[in-house]
């Protein structure tokens, strides 16, 4: 029988000049693949890009490694990120990431509609760069690894291996890490990001260590990241 599937874009691979594989984090089914095909609609090529939400049709079976969708349509039109060159750049990267560390078995709907809901606050507000450390802290909560936001006099640094402030520093931040900003950074919601400052350094300081954290847990290798150059152009 045929249903109405929702998913966020991870990938798509051109299969020949008439169909395209698309692997998409579905809200009903967790990560899955769907061959679309391309002459079915002119623009069905420009559906399947970076933070779009797609719904399409199909007569999904969980045992097939290949389900075909067909009649697909943006579930809210994408203007701003496209438009706007530097939340491009942020929605390359953090599609990229999504793709690595999202594996079949990974069927969140909470996580399906937290997403949801950061992508359409970032198409609707004005840029901001803090939303890309924002984007990356907030993964963590979903994927078992949310570092413990315990930041205070007492202790005062992060430990990586921890996962927690410490009064004992970690050997492998720099002494002018940005504590400080990353303990009000882990108590920030979608719903106030956008006001948040972080400067440049301390912005670039906090990605690496997110990502060094992601590393450390085996979540995702930040050496394989081929859009994080693009975000370092934007942080310039």
């Amino acid at each position: 029988m045929s249903q109405r599937i929702k998913g966020l874009f991870l990938k798509a691979t051109k299969l020949n000049h008439l169909s395209t594989i698309v692997e998409l984090y579905t809200q009903q089914h967790g990560r899955a693949s769907f061959i679309f095909s391309r002459a079915s609609k002119k623009n069905t090529s420009f559906l399947f890009q970076p933070f779009h939400f797609i719904e399409f049709s199909c007569s999904y079976n969980n045992e097939k490694k290949i389900n075909r969708g067909s009649k697909p349509e943006l579930i809210f039109p994408i203007i701003d990120i496209i438009s706007d060159i530097r939340k491009t750049g942020y929605a390359l990267l953090l599609t990229e990431i999504l793709n690595k560390v999202i594996h079949k078995e990974d069927k969140n709907e909470v996580f399906f509609l937290a997403l949801k809901k950061m992508i359409l606050s970032f198409e609707e507000q004005h840029f901001n760069s803090v939303f890309g450390v924002f984007f990356l802290k907030e993964l963590l909560i979903y994927f078992g690894i949310q570092p413990i936001n315990n930041y205070s006099s007492k202790s005062p640094f992060f430990l990586v291996s921890e996962g927690r402030f410490s009064s004992e520093s970690d050997p492998s931040l720099v002494d002018n890490f940005p504590y400080n900003s990353f303990h009000q950074l882990l108590g920030t919601n979608i719903d106030n990001i956008f006001s948040f400052k972080i400067n440049t350094v301390n912005r670039r300081l906090i990605m690496e260590l997110l990502l060094r954290y992601m590393f450390y847990y085996d979540l995702i290798n930040a050496d394989k990241l081929n859009s994080i150059k693009i975000l370092q152009s934007i942080y310039d």
